[in-house]
């Protein structure tokens, strides 16, 4: 049995969990995890736009907040690099 990918497994959610609109941002995510950075822009997007069921919400925010840690960061440490929020 192998092991999917935290990114296959996203881009094969079906359109009741999350708009396909956001696959061409989750194919750019880093293997084999996504930087906190690239997380962010996704689940901002889902947010902002209601893209993704709660459920999908919520996977996202627990990697997001793992990553950061990971990273040795906070969520004020990616602020300045989140140019798609100027977008919104």
């Amino acid at each position: 049995m192998s092991e999917e990918s935290i990114k296959t497994i996203f881009l094969t959610a079906p359109d009741s969990q999350l708009d396909s609109c956001m696959f061409p941002l989750i194919e750019k995510w880093d293997e084999p995890l996504p930087t906190s950075l690239q997380i962010l822009e996704v689940l901002d997007q889902c947010i902002y736009s209601a893209l993704a069921s709660g459920f999908i919400i919520s996977a996202m925010q627990a990697m997001y907040d793992t990553s950061l840690e990971k990273e040795g960061k906070t969520h004020e440490d990616n602020l300045p690099y989140a140019t798609w929020r100027a977008r919104n």
